[in-house]
């Protein structure tokens, strides 16, 4: 299942970024240079990483949902 969430790297951000729900591995927060937190999840056939607008709480709740 093909999970929505939103962009946060660069010049891509703010547009939609669709995983499958498959290859994630991991959802987690790791602190930026200006001591805020981003939400980041791993995985893909290449282990890469994404950045995502969402909180930690709101990329939980959307992979949970899909995976009921």
């Amino acid at each position: 299942m093909m999970l929505k969430f939103t962009n946060a790297s660069g010049e891509f951000m703010g547009n939609p970024l669709y995983l499958n729900s498959e290859w994630i591995v991991s959802i987690y927060e790791q602190p930026t240079d200006g001591g805020s937190l981003m939400t980041v999840i791993y995985g893909g056939p290449t282990a890469i990483t994404w950045h995502i607008e969402e909180s930690l709480t709101e990329a939980v709740k959307i992979f949970n949902g899909a995976n009921k």
